[in-house]
């Protein structure tokens, strides 16, 4: 099965500064920490209803044949309510929109449309006894903190009939999400009804199993949000606008997944929260139009960038020139992380400004010449870089201190000769002088000890004439 990461979108650093509702988004955000907002946009990854629905139909088309499979689009449902009624009929969706269900749901039906003797429309208890189904496919887009899913898992637990069923081995569930973290797996087993000890015989856990195709680990945050990732998580836990649950996004996942149908909770509040003192930049949890359209917008040409007057592009420029051209070199001297520079380069070379070889063109003259006069660089930091082994016994070319040789413990003879024998550097000079003389009696070679017959008061031999 092909992987669809490839196919996911993001917005590009020149998008950022050409949108105007971007940057009054931004302009939310204090002066300093509007670059760290810019990178929190970059590492979004965007996914097309196209790319979902194409990422569906191959995980079903992929199932094993010979089997009878029940569809089912995953939706919240009120706690203890059943999702069959006492007929076994399926309860009714409400009248309004269910957010991120409503295109699973097509989905699902379009799917068993045209595969109907093998794929089944959450269909009924009596259709599922008489057609002896086994598997359920319950179909989500995004899983964070795994409620939504061990909810639905549940409701349909709390039917006897398909208690019964499960209870005897009869069911087994496949959870298939386009996204979820790894942790979710062991929070849904966890949450399900019923009891996982080694010594039943069937065990919950061997009766669920899961499938997508980003599976991400929540506390490897620089895999989703790059090199900075401890500055974004500060800038959205430092928004006191937002609700505190709401600012690392639900369960605190620190998701990075948007659907083009739907915007998950658990993506930072910063970007969908919205309240009388913060506008999120996708109220309501849906994508705006104006965002649509810019993901889906080609590459910028030179004569946008003038008009965005974007300071990164201009600081951009205004190294190359210098002959900054590494990408490494330019995250640094940006103070951005190098996905970011990687993805700003990327742009200039679209948009005409830079060759293919990271030079000016006559676009990028211009540009610079038009950008503002009193934009600086940051600045960089010049100071000597000593690497810490060159500094390996730098403290004994020094000469000690009192306070270094009380800490060192070392015994008051030692140091009277440090002080007492004439000035500093002296003192180096006896201890080398002390290393050519005799050692102290404490380190002569001795003889052997041999055994005695009687008492001896004279001491080890040698030390003592007799």
């Amino acid at each position: 099965m092909s992987s669809a990461k490839q196919q996911l979108k993001n917005i590009s650093p020149s998008k950022i500064d050409a949108s105007p509702e971007i940057q009054g988004w931004l302009s939310q955000f204090p002066e300093v920490q509007r670059t760290t907002a810019k990178l929190l946009l970059s590492h979004l990854q965007f996914v097309s209803r196209d790319v979902y629905s194409a990422w569906l139909q191959r995980v079903v088309s992929a199932l094993p044949s010979g089997k009878t499979y029940a569809l089912y689009s995953v939706r919240k449902l009120d706690d203890g309510s059943p999702l069959w009624n006492d007929e076994g009929d399926i309860v009714a969706r409400p009248g309004d929109s269910l957010g991120s269900e409503d295109l699973v749901y097509s989905l699902v039906a379009n799917l068993a449309r045209a595969n109907p003797e093998t794929l089944l429309d959450h269909s009924s208890l009596t259709e599922l006894r008489d057609k002896k189904v086994h598997d359920y496919l319950l179909i989500d887009d995004s899983i964070g903190s795994g409620d939504r899913v061990s909810g639905f898992i549940n409701a349909m637990l709390s039917h006897p009939t398909f208690l019964s069923w499960w209870s005897f081995g009869l069911v087994r569930i496949h959870v298939v999400s386009f996204a979820r973290p790894r942790e979710a797996e062991a929070k849904i087993v966890a949450k399900i009804k019923g009891s996982d000890h080694g010594k039943r015989r069937f065990r919950k856990s061997s009766k669920v199993d899961f499938t997508s195709d980003m599976v991400y680990d929540t506390n490897w945050l620089e895999g989703r949000w790059g090199e900075n990732h401890l500055q974004i998580i500060q800038l959205c836990r430092s928004q006191t606008k937002i609700p505190k649950w709401a600012r690392l996004g639900y369960g605190e996942v620190l998701a990075n997944t948007v659907f083009y149908h739907s915007v998950p909770n658990n993506i930072p509040g910063v970007l969908w929260f919205s309240n009388d003192k913060w506008q999120g930049l996708m109220p309501g949890r849906a994508m705006p139009d104006w965002l649509l359209a810019l993901i889906d917008q080609t590459p910028l040409v030179a004569s946008e960038v003038i008009t965005s007057k974007s300071d990164e592009v201009a600081q951009l420029l205004a190294l190359i020139k210098r002959g900054v051209r590494s990408s490494r070199s330019i995250a640094a001297r940006l103070c951005v992380d190098h996905k970011y520079a990687v993805g700003l380069l990327g742009s200039a070379k679209e948009m005409g400004l830079l060759t293919p070889q990271l030079r000016l063109t006559t676009a990028g003259l211009d540009c610079l010449k038009h950008a503002d006069s009193t934009l600086a660089l940051p600045d960089w930091d010049r100071s000597l870089y000593i690497p810490s082994s060159w500094c390996a016994g730098r403290a004994t070319v020094q000469p000690p201190i009192r306070e270094e040789l009380a800490s060192l413990g070392l015994a008051d003879s030692v140091e009277v000769s440090a002080f007492a024998d004439g000035d500093v550097g002296q003192a180096s000079l006896e201890r080398s002088d002390a290393k050519a003389a005799a050692p102290p009696f404490s380190v002569m070679l001795q003889s052997p000890a041999v055994s005695r017959e009687n008492h001896d008061t004279d001491g080890p031999l040698g030390s003592k004439d007799r």
